[in-house]
This record gives C-alpha cells, sequence and structure tokens, in this order.
C-alpha cells in the first residue's frame, strides 16, 4: 500500500479566507453554549487548476456561515496546506488538527483513497470528518464501515459509469475511449467500462496519451476513421481535453462525443468555442438548475466573491451546509460521537437539490444530470439539462472487483495536480 505512485508535481500556493456576508438561510441558528467550534480543513493546491482550491474553501465558508456562525465566532475555520493531498502529509496535518488546535470536526478536499491508508485515525480519535473530492475513487469497505468518516463528492465514479450506458443505450455498442496517462489512474475509467459491459456494449479501443505525446492527436484521429466507433467517451482534463474535442470537432468524424462534467465547464467552453456544441456530460451540477437555493448560491457566491461559482465552490458550500446541519442537530453536544451520529440524520436543499447522506456508507446523495451543449443566445455553447437520473448505487456489485488490497493509481484528488 505504502509503495504506491502519487502523481505529484512540487510548487506552493497560499490561500487567504474572508469573513462572509452571509447566505440566506431557513436553518435554525447554532447554539453553541459559548463554546467556539473549531473545523480543520485540508486544502491540497494545484498548479494546472489554481482555482479549485481557492473556489472550495470560498465556498464552505459561505455554507457554514449560516446567521454569521464565523463572524459572531461560533464558527472558527482553521486551514492546513496538504501540498497534492498524500497520504503522509493528510496524517500528519490531521494529527495537528486534532492534538493541537482542538478541532470537533475536519474537512477539505482528499482522495478517497489516501483516507483509507489514514482510516484508523479518525477511529481511534472519534474524529468526525467529512472528506470532498470529484468522487474519481470508489469508496472500499473499511471506509464505509468507519462510523467517523463521511464523503461528499461530485460523483465521477458514478457519473462514469452512467456514462457507459448512455453511450450503448443512445448511439450504439461500439464504444472508444480517448483517455491520457494522469487521467487512467483513477477509477472512473474502470467504472465507465463496467457501465458499457451492463448495456451489453463493449470498448473496441482505448486511446491513451502520454505525457509529451505530440503526435497524439493526429495518430488517435486517424486511427478513429478506421475504426468508426459508435461512439467515443473523452476522458482528458484541461488543455489536452480541449485540443482532442476541438480536432475531433473540425475533423468531421461525426461521431457523438460523451465526457466529464470538468470537460464542459464554462472556461472550457469559451476555449472550445463551436467545437463545443452537441457533447453529452454527466454531472450533478449545473448552473441552470430551477431551484431557489441555486440560484441564492449564484448570486451570493457572485455577490461575495465577484466570480461565477464552478463545481468545486458548489462542493465545497453544500459540505460547508451539511457541517452546519450536523452541528444544529447534536442539540449542544459536540462531542465526537454525537457529530459523526447527526451526519446520518442531515436533511437540506442544497444548489444541487435534497440531500442526504446514505448512512450505510457515509456517502452524499445527489442526483445526476445528464447535459448536451448548444449555442443559446451567445456563441458560446452552454450546458443545457436533458434529464435528472438517480445515479448507481455505491454497493453496486460491479464494483466490488475494486475493493482489495491491491488497488493502485494515483493519490492526488483529481483535478489537483
Amino acid at each position: 500500500m505504502s509503495s504506491r505512485r502519487n502523481f505529484l508535481k512540487i510548487a506552493g500556493t497560499g490561500l487567504t479566507g474572508s469573513l462572509l456576508s452571509p447566505l440566506r438561510s431557513q436553518s435554525a441558528k447554532l447554539n453553541t453554549k459559548g463554546k467556539k467550534l473549531k473545523i480543520g480543513v485540508l486544502l491540497p493546491q494545484s498548479i494546472e487548476n489554481p482555482v479549485y482550491p481557492q473556489s472550495f474553501f470560498n465556498g464552505i465558508k459561505l455554507g457554514i456561515d449560516q446567521h454569521k456562525a464565523l463572524k459572531k465566532g461560533k464558527i472558527e475555520l482553521i486551514t492546513e496546506q496538504v501540498n497534492f493531498a498524500t497520504p503522509f502529509l493528510v496524517k500528519e496535518k490531521s494529527q495537528k488538527l486534532i492534538t493541537e488546535n482542538n478541532v470537533d470536526l475536519i474537512t477539505g478536499v482528499v482522495n478517497s483513497e489516501v483516507v483509507s491508508h489514514v482510516n484508523e485515525l479518525f477511529k481511534n480519535a472519534q474524529m468526525p470528518a467529512i472528506f470532498a473530492n470529484a468522487g474519481e475513487s470508489y469508496l472500499v469497505n473499511n471506509l464505509k464501515q468507519n462510523p467517523y468518516l463521511f464523503f461528499n463528492s461530485l460523483n465521477l465514479f458514478q457519473a462514469a459509469f452512467e456514462s457507459g450506458k448512455y453511450a450503448v443505450n443512445n448511439y450504439g455498442k461500439n464504444v472508444a475511449i480517448i483517455t491520457s496517462l494522469y487521467d487512467s489512474g483513477y477509477d472512473s475509467l474502470f467504472t465507465f467500462r463496467q457501465g458499457v459491459k451492463a448495456a451489453d456494449g463493449y470498448i473496441s479501443e482505448t486511446y491513451l496519451a502520454n505525457q509529451n505525446d505530440e503526435n497524439f492527436s493526429s495518430n488517435t484521429l486517424e486511427k478513429i476513421k478506421q475504426n468508426k466507433p459508435d461512439c467515443i467517451y473523452v476522458f482528458m482534463h484541461g488543455n489536452q481535453s480541449d485540443e482532442i474535442i476541438r480536432n475531433l470537432h473540425f475533423s468531421n468524424s461525426n461521431v457523438p462525443l460523451i465526457t466529464t462534467a470538468f470537460s464542459t465547464e464554462k472556461h472550457r467552453l469559451i476555449n472550445l468555442g463551436e467545437a463545443g456544441n452537441n457533447i453529452i456530460s454527466l454531472s450533478s451540477w449545473n448552473k441552470n438548475i430551477e431551484l431557489k437555493e441555486n440560484r441564492d448560491f449564484i448570486e451570493n457566491y457572485q455577490t461575495n466573491f465577484n466570480k461565477e461559482p464552478d463545481l468545486f465552490a458548489v462542493l465545497g458550500f453544500e459540505t460547508g451546509q451539511i457541517i452546519y446541519d450536523s452541528l444544529l442537530k447534536t442539540d449542544g453536544n459536540y462531542g465526537g460521537f454525537e457529530i459523526a451520529e447527526s451526519f446520518k440524520n442531515i436533511s437540506i436543499k442544497s444548489p444541487r437539490g435534497d440531500i442526504s447522506i446514505n448512512s450505510k456508507s457515509g456517502l452524499v446523495r445527489n442526483q445526476l444530470l445528464i447535459n448536451k451543449t448548444k449555442s443559446t443566445n451567445s456563441s458560446i455553447p452552454e450546458n443545457c439539462v436533458l434529464k435528472t437520473i438517480q445515479p448507481v448505487d455505491e454497493f453496486e456489485e460491479s464494483f466490488a472487483v475494486l475493493d482489495n488490497e491491491f488497488r493502485s493509481g494515483w493519490l492526488n484528488p483529481y483535478l489537483f495536480v
């Protein structure tokens, strides 16, 4: 386990937080009975996506500062930088938060696979924690069985499974995958394959981009013309994703594309222009969700931070909401066991809809949206919701093969590289 590779680069970024104007909330006021509750926040960094750590932290502050809980000193956020969130650093910083800062609860962006390396620390310390991430890694059983651990995510491994089913059911059985060395190191690529298999389809080709492969796009386009798949799943990120999607569009291949929500975020679609049209993606949030909670969140985020929220801002905000709601439910008893038990009974309305936690796994339940990009009132494509579905359960039998001692893959949170 300890010899597993980490996909790491060395860099440093700083994050600072400011007190916020509170989000309008219908929740009750938190009565701490004179005690200042301390929340430890583990923050990774990213070179390629430097806005994501700050987006998550902005969201946390906005979600937890209900009834001015931060400004009035009822809750204090104590941040610790974990670089690329390796098991060693996550354990070291968590121990510091527990023993030196005497926190009541820990949160942050950490890969679930890394949490499995430090699982016993939280159980032995009876320290409740809710970790957030893109959902890149499947929840193994030892995490589900720890009563002090909870997880919120952007549902990537579930969205990938449903994307595989959607590809076969809507376009045909012959599916090709375009991915990269980095992206292929997460469980979500496996769950996509399982989704294709569940729909009685097959993966005819997997095109893997290695680092500094200058001829990857041209070679891949030529092979696609020869193999003629019914659908292509692009599991890449950043500029690599933009490049392959543009090249597929301008090659007139006319093969339907499915990709992740991260490849069709607004800033990516701005880069893609007309090449960003008619792409299917599955996500757990869309800024056009017609919910009051979503509209209020977007308005308040823009007011407080002078920018539009992204997926990690939503994830942070919802995690903050969950924490506040859980603290409310302890009725003033802020022991580790009591806080952990309260997580199992959360009931909030978030920008993504009604939220609850599966008490058997500790995973937050979220809906999935099937989106299709198209140009509306401007030349920039926009994600339009086609359908809302309930994602595959985390206990899905076809994922069971992932629950073993010999798992391998990248340990940094997805996109935090």
